[in-house]
């Protein structure tokens, strides 16, 4: 059932929302949430069915909070009378839960490729448009998105809505309406843990100090370094979910590599290593990136990308390991890089003589699916932090100082910006070590490199 005409093509369909055992413009002293429209190239019952879901985890979630959902029918009374005028592509959600006095919107997008689902939900505050927070899906069947789109709903609503408490009771001379507020939940108990603020998808980082760099690599002064708690993709951002963001009109997508030291043919070789648009590679992670297309992706999901101190501590700890598993040597069993299905690969495919930097298999002559290598996880169980495709960061190449620092965020005009972790055709294991670091200009898009995103922890 779509709500929205076409002409509107932020939301393809609009759900619905519950409004649990109150009128839907009452002024009660509980806060409302709507759970609005997900636009995606599927089904519009398909959208209905999403929004059910995340609808039915919202009530789980928020019962007894003081935040009640909108009920489906009393959403399509106020907007078959009201209608949404005058937002702009962006705004169009929010708009529309503002209108009809909700607090709160869950709104979101679908990306269906085959069999498989990627569905982004933000949650905004409607009075001052702010976003909340995020959560991303990514799910291999039908019922199996079903089951994850309940509990994510619950817990992005628990999360971030569960303890505030509800406004002050608004007077009225009505019976009706006192006897309606008799009803109303008690505000909930203090939450007993901090709300950290991580998307489903994310690893807390409680933040600590560590030593910074590694002189072997050139990676130097080793320095002290004292950083807040943060979140961190647990993955690298795969092609399912920069896909999401380019049909939500959010992300550029990208093509072919670019860069001044391919030659023509050099730029149509490798661009066939490219993920985006090839069968089967929905859950590789995307490359062929440049530094403002992973940034704006980033941005789409509320995030931004992590700065060096905060990659190199979420893959190395404070132990002053060189890899993210320990100090053992690459293997093919922690990580993607270059062993003898590479070299073959080079070998027949590139008339190209490469040679291993192990000797096992480690299954992918080119990107794996993101986290196929849980042996080489990092301390804080951040996975593909070596190999597989190198990951913009946020800093410019500035040089290291000596003394200690907090959360440092390194700028140098006109520097190129720093990339970390290593790719699937690296054959030097130093290329892999959680210290490295090179500097690559914004504009340079390559097969083998790629990102993740991070935000601020909530405390």
């Amino acid at each position: 059932m779509a709500i929205f005409s076409r002409s509107l093509p932020t939301l393809i369909a609009l759900a619905y929302a519950v409004l649990v055992g109150q009128p839907a413009v009452s002024q009660t002293a509980s806060r409302r949430l709507a759970v609005l429209g997900f636009k995606g190239k599927i089904a519009d019952d398909a959208l209905d069915t999403i929004a059910d879901a995340v609808r039915g985890g919202a009530v789980e979630g928020l019962a007894g909070s003081g935040v009640d959902v909108m009920t489906r029918e009393d959403m399509m009374v106020l907007l078959n009378k009201i209608g949404t005028k005058g937002c702009t592509e962006g705004d169009c959600d929010v708009q529309t839960a503002r209108n009809i006095r909700a607090d709160f919107a869950v709104s979101g997008s679908v990306v269906q490729i085959d069999s498989a689902f990627v569905v982004t939900l933000k949650l905004h505050e409607t009075k001052g448009g702010s976003l909340l927070a995020t959560d991303q899906i990514e799910a291999k069947s039908q019922s199996d998105l079903l089951r994850q789109l309940r509990e994510h709903g619950r817990n992005l609503v628990t999360k971030n809505l569960g303890s505030r408490p509800a406004p002050p009771p608004i007077p009225s001379a009505r019976p009706e309406d006192a006897e309606a507020r008799k009803t109303i939940p008690p505000p909930p108990r203090p939450a007993t843990q901090p709300v950290r603020g991580c998307a489903a998808n994310q690893v807390f980082i409680s933040g600590g100090t560590f030593s910074m760099g590694d002189d072997e690599l050139d990676a130097g002064p080793v320095h002290q370094v004292t950083l807040a708690a943060y979140c961190m993709d647990k993955t690298e951002v795969t092609v399912a979910a920069f896909l999401a963001c380019v049909q939500a009109g959010g992300c550029d997508a990208p093509s072919t590599v670019e860069w001044k030291n391919y030659a023509p043919e050099d730029k149509t070789k490798w661009s066939q290593f490219c993920t985006l648009g090839k069968i089967g590679l929905d859950q590789h992670p995307i490359n062929c990136v440049d530094w403002n297309q992973a940034t704006a992706y980033c941005q789409w999901t509320g995030g931004r990308l992590p700065t060096e101190a905060e990659w190199e501590y979420a893959a190395r700890g404070n132990d002053s390991r060189n890899y993210p598993w320990g100090n053992e040597e690459p293997n093919a069993t922690r990580l993607n890089a270059c062993g003898s299905e590479c070299v073959s690969m080079g070998r027949q495919q590139l008339d190209e003589t490469w040679k291993s930097m192990y000797a096992g298999n480690d299954s992918w002559p080119v990107t794996a699916p993101v986290g196929s290598y849980g042996k080489g996880a990092s301390p804080f169980g951040v996975l593909d932090m070596a190999g597989n495709v190198w990951e913009w960061t946020a800093d410019r190449f500035a040089a290291y100082g000596e003394e200690p620092v907090a959360n440092p965020q390194r700028s140098k005009p006109d520097a190129p910006h720093v990339i970390r972790g290593g790719g699937w055709n690296d054959d030097d294991p130093a290329r892999v070590r959680a210290a490295m670091r090179v500097g690559l200009t914004p504009g340079v898009r390559i097969f083998d490199l790629g990102f993740r995103c991070a935000r601020a922890a909530k405390m």
